[in-house]
């Protein structure tokens, strides 16, 4: 039994999607990333997924999704522009999983990303963490840091690698 749901949205729901959250409670950091990514998806540069609570019939959370250009090591992967959680999710289990709200977001950008890959090349999932709280949760996932990669090191990347073996090691 599915008691979650994720769905990309269309340009023409982002506005009353938004108008679901109240950002009041996040910090001015969270807000002022949550309009820059708003702004993004308005003008269809990411892509923004809807985590949706079919037993609350509300939504949960959201993250936006947009394909690297050469700004991670030249290379190609999906970078998760950004991911939220309502508070009221965060740190939470989702019952019939038994999984953290927020790795269910993560296995859906996995899978996604997964899916591109048959179709074009790409090897890795980037994010940079919103703060070291996050670093710690998206370790905990499976994302590895990337030293040096940003353009300090509250900045740097992280990586998950979609691929059983990383050719550059070889």
């Amino acid at each position: 039994m599915n008691t979650i749901s994720i769905n990309p949205l269309t340009a023409e729901n982002l506005k009353s999607f938004f108008d679901k959250f109240d950002f009041r409670k996040d910090s001015e950091h969270v807000k002022q990333y949550i309009s820059l990514v708003k702004e993004l998806a308005f003008c269809q540069q990411v892509i923004i997924y809807e985590g949706y609570d079919l037993v609350k019939e509300n939504a949960f959370g959201f993250f936006a999704l947009k394909t690297t250009h050469d700004d991670i090591d030249n290379v190609p992967g999906i970078i998760i522009e950004f991911l939220y959680l309502k508070s009221e999710y965060r740190s939470k289990i989702e019952e019939f999983s038994n999984t953290k709200y927020s790795f269910l977001l993560l296995d859906y950008v996995i899978n996604v990303a997964i899916d591109i890959q048959k179709l074009v090349a790409i090897n890795h999932v980037y994010l940079v963490p919103i703060s070291n709280k996050m670093r710690t949760i998206y370790n905990e996932y499976g994302f590895v840091n990337i030293p040096g990669s940003g353009k300090n090191e509250y900045e740097d990347y992280m990586v998950f690698n979609l691929l059983d073996e990383d050719p550059t090691l070889l």
